[in-house]
């Protein structure tokens, strides 16, 4: 039997229903699985890999809900750096004309390693870009990437199908050609069981990209095999506004007529909602992937947090693309999310628990994970992140959980993914991290020669 020991924690949050935190605790994982957890004098297990916290704050493994990886690939790009959504993506699409499964798999390694040294231990990936001259396979080099890293991965079989100024027609598929390549993924590689490293969701990029058929399509089949659902959806005004002149509907709107309405659904960014289509996104339990540093980065506004989260839909968060954040560091985006929804609402409406439940529970609700993610406490998977008690930023803090946040943020010591150790003392294990840097900065400057 496979068994770890904690010990040692000087603050256990354990995002349980009582949302305690346990000073002097540790946790005892069995097999992957939590099997208990306590303060006091520390068990003694036998065979057990033991692993002191050096009295540092150890919260559940948090969970991305919204990522491009590939992107990875051009970040900081000149060309597109001061620019707004719609001029940024066609700035950048032509460099992926050419793009390889072998591209996808370091873009998609070293974003999967600044997850993990933030925090992160399950990431969804939204991608997109088939090019014609790539093979069919691209999104597999996800999966693989993920598994060589340990961490737990939600590839999300993005899709376009109308071709536009922004989107040519090579990134751009047929709808009979995008559905066999979603069942195809399904029965590759989702695992719908507990503890699951792997799953798949079916992920429509915008409805401007995509017609009604697909949407129509993807959630009928979405529906047959039980998989999640995500899409784009008021991240600018200007979307509204042109949706409006193009389709005759705002993209809430189309998403109801395309039967894009429930609690398996979960939307990117929105921002740009109304009264009415908050409620109507509330009353549906839809959730929605916050993703602060992307919306300030490209100054496309700011989610409307707390009214969704008060009416009963998850709220996550979501690093987004490495091109429009410009990295992947998820205890950095709590932090932004704490911080732009006082800008808001004021000081008080936003608390680093409420934040930590976004970064946690909300992200395991958003990808249907509930039942084992999102905290920890017996019955649960042992997906854990240890950070230092504190460091230079945050050195003399008074509440050690708080500065979590209101200080500079910092990468872990221990990461746990299903009672596997995947970073130990600060260092990805089993990772020559040197090596991958040198590989993927080869690889970013020969695309970004195709400006």
């Amino acid at each position: 039997m496979t068994r770890l020991l904690i010990k040692n924690i000087g603050h256990l949050v354990t995002m349980n229903p009582r949302r305690e935190v346990l000073r002097d605790a540790y946790v005892v994982a069995e097999e992957g699985w939590v099997k208990q957890v306590g303060t006091g004098p520390v068990p003694s297990l036998e065979g057990a890999r033991v692993v002191d916290a050096k009295g540092g704050i150890c919260i559940p493994g948090m969970i991305n809900t919204h990522h491009h990886m590939f992107q990875n690939l051009a970040r900081a790009f000149t060309p597109i750096s001061n620019l707004p959504l719609l001029p940024w993506l066609a700035g950048h699409i032509p460099l992926w004309k050419g793009f390889t499964p072998d591209d996808l798999f370091v873009a998609t390694q070293v974003a999967v390693a600044e997850l993990m040294l933030s925090g992160c231990t399950l990431t969804s990936d939204h991608h997109y870009l088939f090019p014609a001259a790539a093979s069919r396979d691209i999104l597999d080099a996800g999966f693989h990437a993920a598994e060589s890293m340990g961490v737990r991965y939600v590839g999300c079989r993005g899709s376009v199908d109308n071709p536009s100024p922004v989107m040519p027609e090579w990134a751009c598929q047929k709808t009979d050609a995008i559905l066999e390549d979603c069942q195809r993924l399904f029965d590759k590689y989702h695992d719908g069981g507990p503890g699951s490293m792997w799953q798949v969701a079916f992920a429509p990029c915008t409805v401007f990209g995509c017609g009604g058929t697909l949407y129509k399509e993807t959630a009928r089949l979405a529906r047959k095999l039980k998989v999640r659902m995500h899409t784009h959806s008021g991240e600018t005004i200007a979307e509204n506004v042109d949706a409006v002149a193009t389709l005759g509907m705002r993209p809430v709107e189309c998403l109801s007529a395309y039967e894009w309405e429930g609690d398996d659904i979960w939307l990117a960014h929105g921002i740009h909602f109304d009264d009415a289509e908050v409620a109507h996104l509330t009353r549906n339990k839809m959730g929605v992937a916050h993703c602060p540093c992307s919306n300030m980065r490209l100054g496309s506004g700011i989610c409307r947090v707390n009214d969704l989260r008060d009416g009963g839909s998850p709220v996550s968060l979501g690093v987004d693309g490495s091109a429009s954040n410009d990295s992947g560091h998820m205890l950095n985006e709590a932090r932004l999310a704490l911080f732009l929804t006082r800008v808001v609402h004021g000081a008080e409406s936003m608390t680093v628990e409420k934040v930590l439940e976004m970064a946690t529970l909300d992200g395991a609700r958003n990808l249907g994970r509930t039942a084992d993610l999102g905290s920890i406490e017996p019955g649960k998977c042992a997906d854990l992140a240890v950070f230092p008690a504190e460091d230079l930023w945050s050195n003399g803090a008074e509440n050690k959980v708080h500065a979590l946040l209101l200080c500079h943020p910092r990468t872990v010591d221990t990461l746990v993914v299903h009672g596997e150790v995947r970073v130990a003392d600060g260092q990805l294990v089993g990772v020559d991290l040197p090596r991958l840097l040198e590989h993927h900065r080869k690889t970013a400057a020969r695309i970004q020669e195709r400006r």
